[in-house]
């Protein structure tokens, strides 16, 4: 039998959006979100669908800027520039992965750094809203992260830089998804935290994890007509925590995103 408790992003993102609701119906003036989308990606599009959803729940304008693949670079930094010096528009957000032809660093900067709130922008004041709904995942959960080993098994190196800063008390490690199967596998044993991102459904094993480990699954993978994420359910009968796919990290994003953009507003 399962043993694992799921942690559900969903009620606890609802909070957050509760109190982003509140603030919002307190201004005079709606803040706006304006997303743009380079190209069809159907998961960049389930994204914006939820943002949409999300925004109109809470009394946010939402505007997407929806630009074919083959647009010039230079259009993607027009849109942005004129977003950047529109007064509606309180948050500017590339939806990412941009097609491969596009130099995504280039793009990112040409955001105005107050109008970020994704986080990506180097002189960005917000922390990414992914980061911080796996934190209050994890927070969730009452565990005291003291003194814990955190492993970040992520495609990027990037993506696991900001845990070193946030949870600062704990041993947080980065653990590519390429290095051989018996040093991953080391590597996850040893995890009393496991947070995965690497687009691979169910590639977490029961046997790959410590018993009582806490596992956000942060892995979003459409096969067939199902969303599953990058850790294998089975995970449940040996882990204390886990975070579902879906109802776990999206909702949280999505929630502190928009957290994130109120909190521009004094």
């Amino acid at each position: 039998m399962p043993k694992a408790k799921l942690i559900d992003g969903k009620n606890i993102a609802e909070k957050t959006l509760d109190a982003v609701t509140q603030k919002v119906a307190k201004l005079e003036h709606k803040p706006g979100l304006a997303v743009i989308l380079v190209g069809d990606n159907p998961s960049s599009q389930l994204y914006i669908k939820l943002k949409q959803e999300a925004c109109e729940e809470v009394g946010i304008n939402f505007h997407s800027y929806l630009l074919e693949e083959n647009v010039m670079e230079e259009k993607i930094i027009e849109v942005i520039n004129f977003l950047n010096n529109d007064q509606e528009t309180t948050g500017i957000l590339v939806q990412l992965p941009l097609p491969p032809k596009f130099n995504t660093d280039k793009i990112i900067k040409a955001i105005d750094p107050k109008k970020d709130v994704d986080g990506f922008h180097q002189k960005s004041k917000f922390i990414s809203p992914n980061i911080l709904g796996i934190i209050e995942l994890l927070n969730s959960t009452g565990t005291d992260l003291k003194n814990k080993k955190i492993t970040i098994l992520s495609n990027s190196q990037k993506f696991a830089k900001p845990f070193d800063k946030l949870l600062k008390t704990s041993d947080v490690k980065w653990l590519d998804p390429k290095s051989p199967a018996p040093m991953l596998q080391v590597q996850c044993q040893k995890s009393d935290i496991l947070i995965v991102a690497i687009g691979k459904p169910k590639f977490i094993k029961p046997e790959m994890i410590k018993k009582d480990a806490i596992l956000i699954d942060v892995g979003i993978n459409k096969v067939k007509d199902k969303i599953i994420g990058d850790i294998d359910p089975g995970c449940d009968k040996v882990a204390s925590w886990r975070s579902p796919v879906p109802g776990g990290v999206g909702p949280m994003t999505v929630a502190m995103l928009l957290q994130n953009l109120t909190s521009i507003i004094k």
